[in-house]
C-alpha cells in the first residue's frame, strides 16, 4: 500500500516500486475481515473501550483476531495440504487449531491490540484514489512497476494485482509460486 502511495507522492524519488499482495484501495472483503477482527478484540473483557492496562491487555481477543487474519492468509488448498484432517491427540485438537493458536499466542507477545485496531483501520481506509477516478490515478503511475501476486492469499486475491498491472502504464505481472515454511 505504502509503495503506489510512495509513487504518487514522490515521483521525483521513487524511481520503481515493486507492490506485493496489495491493491490501489481495500476491498470490502477485507475491510469486513478486518471488522470481525476488531469485534473479537472488542469483545475481549480486558477491552475496556481501549483503556486497558499494560497488566490485563485484551491479548484473547487479540489472538482470536490474528488466527483469522493468519486463516486469510493462505488458500483452502495451502491449509488442506499442510494440515489435512491431522489430529493431534496429545494436545486433543486438530494440527490447523494448534497452528492458529500458536500463531496468535506469538503475536501477543510482540503486538498491542490498540495498535492492531489502529492498524486495520489505516488499512480499510486505503485508497490511492482519495476521491479521485480510481483508474485515472493508477495510469497516471509513471515508474516502472513489478506487480507480485501471491496466488494463495485469499486476503488479496491475484485478481487485483492483475488490475494494478493492467492500470499502471509500465507495469508487469509476477505470480510467483511459493512453498510455504509452516514451521515460521
Amino acid at each position: 500500500m505504502q509503495v503506489l502511495e510512495w509513487a504518487l507522492l514522490y515521483p521525483q524519488i521513487v524511481q520503481a516500486i515493486a507492490p506485493i499482495a496489495t491493491s490501489g484501495r481495500h476491498s470490502a472483503w477485507c475491510i469486513g475481515l478486518s471488522e470481525a477482527q476488531r469485534q473479537a478484540i472488542y469483545a475481549d473483557p480486558n477491552w475496556l473501550g481501549g483503556d486497558y492496562t499494560s497488566e490485563q491487555p485484551p491479548n484473547q481477543g487479540l489472538a482470536v483476531a490474528r488466527m483469522m487474519a493468519m486463516s486469510a492468509y493462505r488458500s483452502w488448498q495451502t491449509f488442506t495440504d499442510r494440515f489435512g484432517r491431522q489430529y493431534d491427540a496429545c494436545a486433543d485438537q486438530f494440527a490447523i487449531a494448534s497452528y492458529l493458536q500458536h500463531h496468535g499466542q506469538k503475536l501477543v507477545q510482540r503486538f498491542d491490540a490498540n495498535t492492531y485496531i489502529t492498524l486495520t483501520q489505516a488499512m480499510d481506509s486505503h485508497d490511492i484514489a482519495q476521491g479521485q477516478d480510481y483508474k485515472s490515478v493508477l495510469q497516471s503511475i509513471e515508474q516502472p512497476a513489478l506487480v507480485v501476486a501471491i496466488d494463495s492469499d485469499i486476503l488479496y486475491p491475484p485478481i487485483e494485482q492483475q488490475e494494478l498491472a493492467d492500470l499502471i502504464p509500465n507495469a508487469q505481472l509476477g505470480l510467483p509460486s511459493f512453498d510455504w515454511d509452516w514451521s515460521a
